[in-house]
């Protein structure tokens, strides 16, 4: 089975490499997870890197939105890294991209690992 959450630390900041399709099963999966990153010392902001994920349902926004309120709440700076074309064109219909943070690496830039 391919991995699709992995979770990595850099300097202040924890990414999180989500890839695949994010639904529900996925979802509940990992929700008490990143729930305790949001905990660590340390830890001043939280990245989605959503580069390698090819499908969202409502339960995947929810997540998203649920974990960009915990991050502020929690005093840590929330943002989404690299939104595949299909999510960002989502993100774009749901009116959501003003509400989160979002960075593209340079054009020719590899993704991360």
């Amino acid at each position: 089975m391919e991995e699709r959450f992995c979770v990595r630390s850099e300097g202040d900041r924890v990414v999180i490499l989500l890839a695949g399709e994010i639904v529900m099963d996925m979802v509940q999966e990992f929700k008490m997870e990143v729930e305790s990153l949001l905990t660590r010392d340390g830890c001043h902001e939280v990245v989605a890197d959503l580069s390698a994920v090819t499908f969202m349902d409502s339960s995947g926004i929810g997540f998203l939105i649920g974990l960009h309120r915990r991050a502020e709440a929690a005093g840590r700076r929330f943002r989404l890294q690299n939104p595949s074309p299909p999510i960002k064109k989502l993100l774009n219909m749901l009116k959501l991209s003003d509400f989160f943070s979002m960075e593209q690496d340079r054009e020719g830039d590899p993704p991360p690992v």
